[in-house]
């Protein structure tokens, strides 16, 4: 049973009333009225479609991009460590180390506005983890570069959000283009940029929205079957985030049990364009300081971050399995315990049915059951993982 895309709507707006001030949330419902009428009247295909794109655009546009800006703004006429998460500080201070020439996975943080985050409050520099590695891949920091030189030019400071505002109107554009029918459409882009623990996050600064564009754009390839653009772009996708690397198995499973290529050929037109993605941003750093690198981007997440969120973790540190948010456990283990075989069943139910629905299912749960049994949870995780479910979820069953 198909819910009609005026229901979804409110519903997705609904949560949001209570945010804004009224006048605000009076012109969310308005517009939310102007749908319905527009989705119930009788009137001519192409001025309905119309009417509805427009106003379903306005409406998410209204949710995200404002309350963003008001936030860059307030930042910039306060302090640079607030109104804005952590994350994005460290990256928007990384840009700053690599234009120095300075290597942002070897250089700590204790003397950047990082280190002043009300997030670190009663933590001294000093004894704060989190200013001493980078845990973010390289393109997190390269692929904001031609947006920090506009935003400078044009406005005179830079925050990263900006940068994220822009792939987000791409990404919203992109949306659009994976359904060929307009409810399927309307309802996709409705749920999908619509999700709470998406919106939240993003508003405050983190860079889910890198990761989901390009993951987006590999999709959209895909379905067009432009399957090197596709690689290339999962390849960009997995060195911004390792979020993004749950997603290679399924994607290069589907490709595989679709025969897409010979064996030969999938070599070089799938997995080439992928392993030279990597290390084209990734090899630099190795080589300029591979233990570095491998601390920060690799260990420190997966071992030394601090216990957060709303997982597996949070169960042990309240039943006194694990004595605090920063003492030792073998998170790892258990996820590689969990993982594998999770990995194998959900490449199997891919295999029965190789379709780009089960590929986007199968990331969000292998991503979901990953990210609960890891050291840190957190709601931007659990977003992410929606974001990729609810996307499955609108998909049809076609196979690419």
């Amino acid at each position: 049973m198909k819910i009609p895309t005026t229901l979804l709507l409110a519903f997705g707006c609904a949560f949001y009333l209570n945010r804004y001030a009224p006048i605000y949330s009076a012109l969310l419902l308005t517009l939310v009225a102007l749908y319905a009428l527009f989705d119930l009247m009788p009137w001519r295909e192409r001025i309905r479609n119309s009417a509805r794109f427009a106003l379903v655009s306005l409406i998410v546009m209204l949710l995200v991009v404002p309350p963003t800006w008001l936030e860059i703004q307030a930042r910039h006429a306060t302090v640079p460590y607030d109104h804005i998460h952590d994350g994005a500080i460290q990256t928007e201070e990384a840009i700053r180390f690599w234009l120095a020439g300075k290597n942002p996975y070897v250089e700590d943080y204790t003397q950047t506005p990082m280190a002043q985050w009300p997030g670190y409050l009663g933590l001294a520099p000093h004894d704060n983890i989190a200013l001493l590695y980078l845990p973010y891949l390289p393109f997190t920091f390269l692929a904001p570069l031609p947006f920090y030189w506009l935003f400078h030019a044009i406005t005179g400071f830079f925050d990263l959000r900006m940068y994220h505002l822009v792939l987000f109107v791409a990404w919203f554009l992109l949306l659009f283009q994976l359904k060929r029918d307009w409810e399927g459409k309307l309802a996709l882009v409705i749920l999908v940029t619509l999700n709470p623990l998406f919106v939240q996050t993003f508003i405050e600064g983190r860079n889910d929205i890198v990761v989901l564009w390009w993951l987006t754009l590999a999709l959209y390839f895909l379905q067009r079957h432009w399957v090197v653009a596709a690689t290339v772009a999962l390849g960009l996708a997995c060195v911004v985030k390792a979020t993004a690397w749950f997603a290679a198995p399924f994607f290069l499973a589907h490709l595989w049990f679709n025969k897409v290529y010979p064996p030969r050929t999938y070599l070089i037109r799938v997995l080439l364009p992928l392993l030279v993605v990597g290390i084209v941003f990734v090899a630099p750093f190795v080589v300029w300081d591979a233990r570095a690198f491998v601390e920060d981007a690799l260990w420190y997440q997966s071992s030394a971050f601090q216990i957060l969120g709303q997982g597996f973790s949070q169960l042990l540190l309240a039943t006194g399995l694990v004595a605090d948010t920063m003492a030792p456990f073998p998170f790892t283990l258990v996820q590689a315990i969990v993982g594998v075989p999770l990995l194998v069943g959900l490449l199997r139910w891919q295999r029965i049915r190789p379709s780009v629905q089960r590929m986007v299912a199968a990331m969000a749960v292998c991503g979901f059951v990953i990210g609960y049994f890891g050291r840190a949870f957190a709601d931007n995780h659990i977003g992410f993982v929606l974001s990729l479910a609810l996307l499955a979820a609108c998909l049809g069953e076609e196979s690419a």
